[in-house]
């Protein structure tokens, strides 16, 4: 009877292992639902665009420049859905039938503004003749929501913006545009990954000089998506009347990635904080952070 009891609590301690590492790192399904436009001509700001994805407002209320890009910034948004840490992108509105996990999004989009902004400059050039040159600047802004996908409670939201400039003599307003909406890709990332960031702990440390540690090892590795190159912030954490608090001391990149769940980081700041830290047992964790 006590061997099965010890074997019950075992498989418990297992199951709860288990299920916290999940809910540490999970992957949601994330998908892109009601993409609207603004007129051009429109001024508005970041509340009001929220009020009109909210409200339902806009009924087919596309500029000419909107329809356009229409396709390219529909793409830049699915990339930068499709490139967040912890979210899998789902092609196609998920049903609340099937939304089992919670978590699971669904992002609605705004674009306020598309256009491309000229300077131009003049001078002389050696035979007296007048010469210019124009620089181009593409300006993409897109107000994302995002709603559970059970519920479709607003979650969270923010304004967001591409910008790119291009030269006249290898660019045209339409290319900067478009460099600006490629570059709106990796806004809509990196708002995703600070909303749900890859979480760790260091285990323990590598290599030190004199009073600063140079390396440690994170409990984070192939399993939770962790990859060389990946920079993360970290925090030592303290109980206060029962809370936990957080307070950042500094910044680890990853160098090798050495198991499904361990890696080498390189300790980018902090290095003195974070080895007093470790000789004094005490618990660090880290995020992982955008550039």
């Amino acid at each position: 009877m006590k061997k099965m009891v010890m074997t019950l609590v075992a498989v418990c301690c297992c199951v709860l292992t288990t299920s916290a590492q999940e809910a540490r790192n999970c992957v949601y399904d994330i998908t892109l639902g009601h993409v609207e436009y603004v007129h051009h001509d429109e001024k508005m700001s970041a509340g009001e665009a929220v009020g009109q994805v909210l409200s339902g407002a806009l009924t087919g209320k596309t500029s000419v420049q909107a329809s356009k890009y229409e396709s390219d910034v529909k793409a830049a948004i699915t990339k930068g859905l499709s490139g967040a840490y912890r979210f899998h992108f789902n092609d196609g509105l998920l049903r609340v039938k099937d939304v089992v996990t919670e978590g699971n999004l669904v992002a609605d989009a705004l674009i306020t503004n598309i256009q491309a902004t000229s300077s131009s400059r003049t001078w002389k050039d050696k035979d007296d003749k007048l010469q210019v040159s124009t620089t181009y600047r593409g300006i993409v802004e897109v107000t994302m929501t995002l709603k559970d996908a059970k519920t479709f409670e607003i979650v969270t939201n923010k304004s967001l913006r591409g910008s790119g400039t291009g030269s006249s003599a290898f660019s045209t307003p339409d290319q900067a545009i478009r460099d600006a909406i490629g570059r709106l890709a990796g806004s809509v990332s990196a708002w995703l990954n600070r909303y749900k960031p890859l979480e760790a702990n260091i285990i323990e440390g590598s290599t030190t000089k004199k009073d600063k540690q140079k390396e440690v090892y994170i409990d984070l590795g192939k399993a939770e998506g962790a990859f060389e190159g990946l920079h993360m912030y970290v925090y030592q954490v303290k109980k206060i009347a029962g809370r936990e608090a957080k307070s950042q001391i500094g910044k680890l990149k990853i160098e090798a990635v050495e198991g499904d769940d361990i890696s080498r980081c390189k300790v980018q700041s902090g290095g003195k904080d974070i080895k007093a830290c470790l000789e004094a047992g005490e618990q660090l964790v880290v995020m992982s952070r955008d550039m």
